[in-house]
């Protein structure tokens, strides 16, 4: 399973191909915010649900901090710090110093925790930067990200490290948890590496699972980006993925799934929906949701009620012409919170806030609008 990275599709909203079909603490009766006690049990009362967001500066249009739909969240993401192989970050190509103190304030003041991210870049080319500043700057890289945090006032890190290192990772994760002290730590993981999150999940208030980016070349059939269910093991679902990671011995209470707030276009091959066989290779694009919604229509519109995700059904009578696009909506993301809550789940993660605003609709943040009716949030 190819999966892509978060930032890097972000990065290619309609400009085209994604090679190769789409390369991508825990809670009890109360909400915390700190390190979990070893006493707590997944058994325990019932989990509050983290509700977090990540807010990428980029987008057409960006999204400002003022237009943030605060009702949908329990936590910010400030996506992302870039590190560097020497272990200093990059606070300048992702806004983080332009916008670190607008955003905090502005999430503490609407009652949310604000993280700092902290990546690699590889969707510029960095796939062992993380891992060089961890294995051999890892004081300094630790450090450094305490800096920043202390600076700003975040509430905690987010570690989104994509390829994953996992010596990298099983070096900077005791390091880091210690220096936060009682500050959140979390982390994204990919659909695939369960096993390897149960030897180190017990650093991290939620290990968040990126449900999305499912819809690659490797799958047997066409499939959705981040269907609820899958049939079989043969393609990727937000339910099999947390089965995975259950049986691999994370546990529940901090499991996240992800939400995205985009979809994919899949243009040609004779695709016009899932589970359905190629003729061809087609054009697949990543497209946010935004760009999506002049498209939704009763011709196009359908619905997978065993998936629990909607599409977009296009056929011009030609195989050049044909689309297929997956993507979630209102009712899609409803029902991924309503799965959290049934299994009693650490909560969700939404890939990004950007994606869903409508600046001159009658509701500018139409998805996080769902989300915070299914938390049961009343804006």
């Amino acid at each position: 399973m190819q999966l892509r990275s978060k930032n890097a599709a972000v990065r290619r909203f309609g400009l085209g191909a994604i090679l190769g079909m789409v390369a991508a603490g825990f809670l009890t009766a109360v909400l915390v915010t700190g390190w979990p006690s070893a006493a707590h049990s997944e058994t325990d009362a019932r989990v509050v649900p983290w509700s977090v967001g990540y807010l990428w500066p980029f987008g057409n249009p960006p999204l400002p901090v003022s237009d943030i739909d605060w009702s949908a969240l329990t936590h910010i993401v400030h996506y992302a710090a870039v590190v560097n192989a020497d272990g200093t970050l990059d606070l300048e190509t992702e806004q983080i110093s332009k916008n670190a103190a607008e955003l905090v304030a502005a999430a503490h003041s609407a009652g949310v925790k604000a993280l700092l991210g902290v990546m690699q870049a590889n969707w510029a080319g960095q796939k062992t930067t993380l891992e060089q500043a961890a294995i051999n700057h890892n004081s300094e890289l630790v450090s450094n990200i305490m800096k920043v945090v202390k600076t700003y006032h975040y509430d905690g890190v987010e570690v989104d490290w994509e390829p994953l290192s996992r010596s990298g990772m099983k070096a900077l994760a005791p390091e880091l948890r210690a220096a936060l002290g009682n500050n959140i730590l979390i982390a994204s993981a990919t659909v695939d590496e369960g096993k390897f999150w149960k030897s180190v999940y017990q650093y991290f208030d939620r290990v968040n699972i990126m449900t999305y980016d499912l819809t690659g070349g490797t799958n047997s059939y066409t499939w959705h980006n981040a269907a609820l269910y899958s049939a079989d093991e043969t393609v990727w679902s937000v339910d099999m993925a947390v089965k995975r990671f259950r049986a691999a011995g994370v546990p529940a209470a901090k499991i996240g799934i992800g939400i995205p707030f985009y979809g994919y276009r899949s243009t040609g091959g004779g695709v016009t929906g899932p589970r359905q066989n190629r003729l061809t290779t087609p054009t697949v694009q990543s497209v946010p949701y935004q760009s999506l919604v002049s498209l939704i229509n009763p011709r196009t519109y359908k619905w997978d009620s065993a998936a629990e995700v909607p599409y977009l059904s296009i056929s011009s009578g030609m195989a050049t012409g044909t689309q297929f696009i997956s993507y979630d909506d209102e009712q899609s993301v409803m029902a991924k919170v309503q799965y959290v809550k049934d299994h009693n789940l650490g909560g969700w993660i939404i890939w990004h806030l950007q994606a869903d605003y409508l600046p001159h609709g009658a509701v500018k943040h139409p998805l996080s609008r769902a989300i915070a009716k299914a938390r049961g949030v009343n804006p």
